[in-house]
């Protein structure tokens, strides 16, 4: 740009110094960066931009939002960090991945934290068991005294050597229990299934019990006195007539044991 009168105007090329090409050679190489480092949506989105800062103000839009979505990923992200704690039976590994990544999204919209406030609120976020260690660092290390990496280490020295042992010896203390439980679950399955076959035999009895009862009352009432189907002895007219004869005692047991031996 050169100035005429009280008015700005561009250069043209003639009027180029070395300075000037200078800074066209940096600018194209900028949006050349650019042009090479977002992906083909990005690139659809830049690609009528006609200036570089053009470019890296839609860019940051994209990304980081406006600054009103920016303060909001901001909220969001420090409740999580105030929030976090570690899992029951989590490993520290997997527990400083989580916590980093919170950090490193903090830190992405220009929001961090001190190394005594980090290793301060790790100290803080461990599991019950883990109190007896962190005691010991506040006493002999002290939060200001240890980086977050180096605190990592210390504790994953102390897993590797005191936690995990006790783990190990729960494990083959639950693997010895399953096994005495074992033969007890298989005696309890023995007797359920002896108590199901005595159930089933004594409910096959009473099905042929009933079936032979059911048999022997079917029918019509038959009379044990003179031997006739229809009636009964105490209705027999028959048997009232038939008293008197002096065979009636011996015709009468005759028809009572033909009608027993009927029903057999």
């Amino acid at each position: 740009m050169k100035k005429v009168g009280e008015t700005t105007v561009p250069k043209t090329e003639d009027e180029f110094d070395a300075e000037d090409i200078k800074k066209i050679e940096n600018y194209a190489k900028a949006m050349n960066m650019l042009y090479c480092a977002v992906n083909p949506d990005d690139y659809r989105k830049i690609s009528c931009c006609t200036t570089a800062k053009e470019m890296w103000d839609k860019l940051e839009v994209t990304y980081e939002g406006t600054d009103q979505v920016r303060e909001a990923k901001i909220d969001f992200l420090t409740q999580e960090y105030e929030m976090f704690r570690m899992k029951e039976g989590e490993k520290i590994d997997d527990m400083f991945d989580r916590f980093s990544k919170i950090i490193n999204d903090l830190h992405a919209l220009k929001k961090t934290y001190t190394n005594k406030d980090l290793v301060r609120k790790i100290l803080r976020s461990l599991t019950p068991k883990w109190r007896s260690k962190a005691d010991a660092i506040y006493e002999s290390i002290g939060v200001s005294n240890v980086t977050i990496d180096g605190l990592r280490g210390n504790l994953k020295t102390y897993e590797s050597t005191i936690l995990t042992p006790s783990l190990d010896e729960q494990k083959k203390k639950g693997i010895a229990l399953k096994a005495t439980k074992e033969p007890v679950e298989e005696v309890s399955s023995n007797d359920d299934n002896r108590f199901g076959l005595v159930i089933k035999k004594f409910h096959k009895f009473m099905k042929k019990e009933f079936e032979r009862k059911g048999r022997k009352h079917d029918g019509p009432p038959k009379c044990y006195g003179c031997g006739e189907i229809g009636h009964i002895k105490p209705r027999c007219s028959k048997a009232k007539h038939g008293k008197d004869k002096p065979d009636f005692k011996k015709q009468r047991a005759y028809i009572s044991w033909g009608g027993d031996s009927g029903d057999e």
